[in-house]
């Protein structure tokens, strides 16, 4: 993923790109980890994600944040003088009704409930946070280490027991079926974290951008997998250009090294040659030989990356289509996201069949914009994702310094 994020990075310094949205859907804590240290401040979170960083208050300077949220925003102060130490301040609990604040061991920050530690406060708070507006929420620190905490205007409370004296760091959740989204957060590359453990998670990103849709109705849309290795970012302009200028397909697709339909138009334009073997046409646009065969992934990658021109034409511009393909990288137009709500369950046959044939629309892969996928599950056993990651690297390297 380092080798897509200095692609789009450079996408983005380039004009290309206005804004990237990290969605964090990872399955290892190591992984997690990575993301959060590599990419942008927090901007939203599903309900059950664990406790986020959001920042620092002090004497000398509050922390701010307007948050979007029904019901139970929980903060973790964390004293910088005590580090055994941490506060959960629960605002809006129980329905949005009581907030509280509850002293507990530093080691249980990531408990999944705390509910059975300490209570050090509590407060009748009625309908404290409002469903119709970001919540703002102060929280500052009196030069006598005193905190004090503010939600839309109204002071909940200021605790002289609860010396800060050197500050805290802050941390903040969402629970109890309340999503969390920080609106204050604006930065050009951003993280969105969803639920861990979800299987098939990714219906929780169309949700979020679909239940926005006066928000993002004139932004055009470019989803891509975490392992795309190479992007022509000489083409990408024009597949930018075709997606606007072409509202009747419902997405449409890249054309990508290592996806099995888009191999199968390779192969016959003749961009793909019979030495490599033979890439048939996957039944329904689902499955075939690439997509489980990883000696012929390598091979395919092997020659895309000795090609001169790192070109694999299809046998058209763009080619329609109406079945399923793998969408690894996809363009959409915002104004469809009122079609996009998607249930939990397959994403890409939802977005490549289901929905096209419902509202009678094509999709189509574009030839003069290439990307590479690096492997699908059922290749992961065989591919030499080391050696072949390093000569991405290396063409990326090249390329961006050119």
């Amino acid at each position: 993923m380092q080798i897509l994020n200095s692609y789009v990075r450079k996408a983005m310094a380039d004009g290309l790109i206005d804004e990237w949205h990290i969605w964090d859907f990872t399955r290892a804590a190591a992984d997690h980890e990575w993301v959060t240290r590599e990419f942008g401040p927090l901007r939203f979170m599903s309900d059950a994600v664990g406790y986020q960083a959001c920042g620092t208050v002090s004497a000398r300077s509050p922390l701010r944040m307007d948050a979007r949220i029904n019901n139970d925003l929980h903060l973790a102060i964390l004293p910088k003088h005590d580090p055994d130490t941490f506060y959960e301040v629960v605002i809006g609990g129980w329905n949005n009704q009581q907030s509280v604040i509850r002293k507990a061991p530093r080691a249980r920050l990531n408990d999944a409930d705390r509910g059975d530690a300490p209570t050090v406060w509590a407060k009748l708070t009625p309908s404290v946070l409002s469903p119709g507006r970001a919540n703002e929420v102060i929280i500052s620190i009196e030069h006598s280490g005193t905190p004090e905490l503010t939600v839309n205007g109204v002071v909940l409370g200021r605790w002289p027991d609860i010396a800060l004296p050197a500050g805290a760091d802050v941390m903040v959740r969402g629970g109890w079926g309340a999503t969390l989204e920080l609106c204050h957060v604006d930065a050009p590359v951003r993280r969105y974290v969803g639920n861990p453990g979800e299987q098939m998670p990714y219906f929780q990103a169309y949700q979020y951008y679909a239940r926005r849709l006066a928000d993002f109705a004139d932004a055009l849309f470019l989803k891509c997998d975490d392992d795309i290795v190479y992007l022509d970012l000489d083409g990408l302009a024009g597949f930018i250009d075709h997606r606007r200028k072409n509202p009747h397909y419902f997405v449409t697709s890249a054309n990508v090294v290592n996806n099995g339909v888009c191999a199968h138009f390779q192969q016959v334009s003749g961009a793909l040659p019979a030495s490599l073997g033979h890439f048939e046409r996957p039944p329904g646009g689902f499955g075939g030989t690439l997509w489980t065969d990883p000696d012929k992934a390598n091979k395919l990658h092997d020659f895309f990356l000795a090609s001169p021109n790192k070109e694999l034409p299809l046998p058209t511009k763009v080619v329609d289509w109406q079945e399923r393909q793998s969408i690894n990288f996809i363009g959409w137009l915002g104004r469809d996201l009122q079609h996009m709500a998607l249930a939990k369950g397959d994403d890409e046959k939802m977005l490549t069949v289901d929905l096209p044939a419902f509202l009678e629309r094509p999709t189509c892969i574009y030839s003069d914009f290439t990307v590479s996928h690096l492997s699908f599950g059922p290749q992961e056993t065989g591919v030499d994702v080391n050696r072949l990651i390093a000569a991405y690297d290396k063409l990326m390297r090249e390329k961006l310094s050119a």
